[in-house]
């Protein structure tokens, strides 16, 4: 499972445009997704891996951020 940040321009969950959830997959660009109060399906607009260096606190977890769109 990967934690994953999704940030969207309008709202996913609760009023919010952000979610952090668990996934099965890292996705990419292109690839859909079911998320949110509505289970609205989203597609990946943008997909970022944030590598840690070996001094930050999460060293040993690498971060992924989807930009995503309906």
């Amino acid at each position: 499972m990967y934690r994953t940040q999704i940030n969207a321009n309008v709202p996913i969950q609760n009023g919010s445009g952000q979610i952090i959830v668990d996934l099965p997959d890292i996705l990419h660009a292109g690839d859909y997704l079911m998320v949110g109060d509505t289970e609205t399906r989203w597609r990946v607009k943008e997909s970022t891996l944030i590598v840690h260096d070996e001094f930050h606190p999460k060293k040993e977890y690498v971060d992924l951020v989807l930009d995503v769109v309906r």
